[in-house]
């Protein structure tokens, strides 16, 4: 699967979104009853699609539109404790008020033992869906998962800085006004000529060692990529 961010629309961000998932789902057992939250069976971006997978997938989302099987607050879910394998918050937990609560749902949920997986942005646009509440820093996510009851948490960085300069810059390209006819002949130029190279330049960039070392480039990054198992004890059950 080619995961490269080839055109305007597909962002760095959704770019390590994708990879998180493609390679967190592959793992995940054959026949694993997964609770996607706040996902959606039709109009997915990107090019992940848990559909594709020998899972058993059901969707929960406030929004009627967008395929969900169920439609409920994830702060008070519909389903009974120790009922699903997996759960999945894939660029959701921005748009939750109190994403705390949502997250003491999904405990409750799990089996023990079962995966909880997460990806929430950092440094990118703010984008209502229906509302964006919150950027939280990667001591957030470790503490309330712990707090929560969580072990084997483990939260990635995805991108560094030159990652999310280049978002920056892609989404400024994206988002031109440029007059007919010459929007996209202009567009398409922007994106051969400064973002592709760009986009490469930043990934390049970001797999050496140097650049993985440094506090200062470490201290940006387009958002949060976590996987963390249900511990033994059932706090919130």
């Amino acid at each position: 699967m080619n995961l490269y961010p080839s055109n305007l629309g597909y962002s760095m961000r959704r770019y390590f979104v994708d990879a998180f998932h493609f390679r967190r789902v592959a793992a995940i057992p054959a026949n694993s009853l997964v609770l996607d939250l706040g996902g959606q069976r039709t109009i997915k971006r990107g090019q992940f699609d848990i559909a594709r997978y020998d899972l058993r997938v059901f969707y929960l989302n406030l929004s009627i539109t967008k395929g969900a099987d169920v439609q409920a607050d994830a702060a008070c879910l519909p389903v009974a404790a120790a009922a699903v394998d997996v759960v999945i918050c894939a660029e959701t937990l921005e748009h939750v008020y109190r994403p705390e609560l949502v997250v003491r749902e999904a405990f409750r949920v799990l089996r023990p033992e079962g995966l909880l997986l997460i990806t929430v942005p950092f440094l990118f646009r703010i984008h209502a869906d229906p509302y964006d509440y919150g950027r939280y820093t990667d001591y957030y996510w470790q503490t309330l998962l712990q707090d929560t009851g969580f072990s084997n948490i483990a939260i990635e960085r995805q991108g560094l800085y030159y990652s999310v300069l280049t978002d920056l810059c892609k989404l400024r390209a994206n988002n031109l006004k440029i007059p007919r006819p010459f929007g996209r002949p202009i567009r398409w130029s922007l994106f051969h000529l400064f973002i592709d190279p760009m986009q490469k330049w930043a990934l390049r960039r970001e797999s050496k060692a140097s650049v993985q070392a440094n506090p200062f480039l470490q201290s940006f990054t387009t958002g949060f990529g976590i996987a963390a198992t249900k511990s033994l004890v059932n706090t919130y059950e």
